[in-house]
């Protein structure tokens, strides 16, 4: 990347974005980036998970706090407005203008529906517009597998392609998370029609380490606790949150279109919580629910969906992300590492102890 321009991240205090941080640190597979560094974040943000991730790389605790990384509050509500003030910021600080925006901030839920909707596509698009007010030369957009869909029925096998974005298939079964997600990809390219230069990663379910009462570390903190009895032989494409942030530093500096998949592997569920269960030093039983009669007799009970509290896990989402067979062909990802994706039952032993070391402490 050109040291001569400034680079805004968001996201950077959530999993993926503290390790994309690393990456750009030269903590990973990828040379250090030497320029300008601008993270935004809010101003109620905790440094935890940056803590966690430079402990992970055996790295001081606060080492990701150098010269040239400047933490800014930023409020990716009104991105447009934020145009002057960043303008402002750079002439200050001395620093070369923002030429380039990877945005990887997501606001995450798995629900049928929220109260006030899922706030990505709303935040994509005052990005768009904040990168159209500071004419950036490329921004990148960190999307998800779960804007692709297929046409095979519930539980039979079925290989998805990049092409496979289907923004006007019906939502129904579809969380708030994945509406967004779609229509926050829409707004991306949209803009790309109107000539912003871009690019979309689709990366998969994303398996890496933080604080344990963060979201995105919920199974490992279930695990850890016993308190998850069951799994399913369902699937989906996961992979190592070191290889996304590897992948989007590089198709982010080649400023390849895209949309680029990164999925490594497609354990069933039963078999993931086994391998991480195993870096956590933990033995419970997980009891397997076969898709052949669990789905149905999930389906028999679908009227559950409307009882508060106990609804959500009745849902025809929640069945969908149960016992879905669906894979995702992650070449498209794979063509950016040097040595091919890391093997996830290896990932998850790796991550597993140092969760370990987290929860003992």
């Amino acid at each position: 990347m050109d040291s001569n321009n400034t680079l805004l991240i968001t996201g950077v205090t959530g999993q993926l974005g503290a390790f994309l941080l690393a990456e750009l640190l030269g903590w990973g597979e990828s040379p250090a980036h030497s320029g300008t560094i601008l993270c935004a974040k809010r101003p109620t943000s905790s440094f935890e998970q940056l803590e966690c991730v430079a402990q992970f790389y055996m790295q001081s605790s606060k080492a990701y706090l150098q010269p040239h990384i400047h933490f800014i509050d930023l409020d990716l509500d009104s991105g447009a407005d934020s145009a002057d003030w960043l303008e402002a910021y750079c002439v200050q600080q001395q620093l070369p203008k923002v030429r380039s925006i990877i945005h990887s901030a997501a606001v995450i839920d798995i629900n049928q529906s929220a109260i006030g909707g899922n706030k990505n596509e709303r935040i994509t698009a005052e990005m768009l517009h904040l990168a159209e007010a500071l004419s950036v030369v490329h921004f990148t957009h960190i999307s998800s597998i779960a804007v692709m869909g297929g046409n095979a029925p519930l539980g039979q096998l079925e290989i998805l392609e990049p092409k496979d974005f289907q923004p006007t298939k019906k939502k129904v079964g579809l969380g708030s998370y994945a509406k967004s997600k779609i229509y926050s990809e829409l707004q991306v390219w949209r803009a790309q029609q109107e000539g912003l230069s871009t690019t979309v990663i689709r990366p998969g379910v994303i398996l890496g380490i933080g604080p344990l009462h963060r979201a995105p570390q919920e199974l490992w903190k279930r695990l850890w606790k016993g308190t998850l009895p069951f799994a399913t032989d369902g699937c989906s494409g996961v992979v190592d949150v070191r290889d996304v942030a590897t992948i989007a530093y590089a198709v982010h500096e080649s400023k390849t279109e895209g949309p680029v998949i990164v999925v490594a592997e497609h354990p069933a569920f039963h078999e993931l919580l086994q391998w991480m269960q195993k870096g956590l030093g933990k033995t419970r039983k997980i009891w397997l629910l076969l898709a052949t009669p669990w789905l149905n007799r999930m389906r028999a009970v679908s009227f559950l969906s409307k009882i508060p509290w106990v609804g959500k896990y009745f849902t025809a989402q929640m069945r969908i992300m149960l016992f879905s067979k669906t894979q995702y062909n992650g070449s498209s990802g794979h063509a950016f590492l040097k040595n091919g994706y890391r093997n996830i039952k290896d990932s998850a032993y790796e991550f597993g102890l140092f969760m370990r070391k987290q929860a003992e402490h």
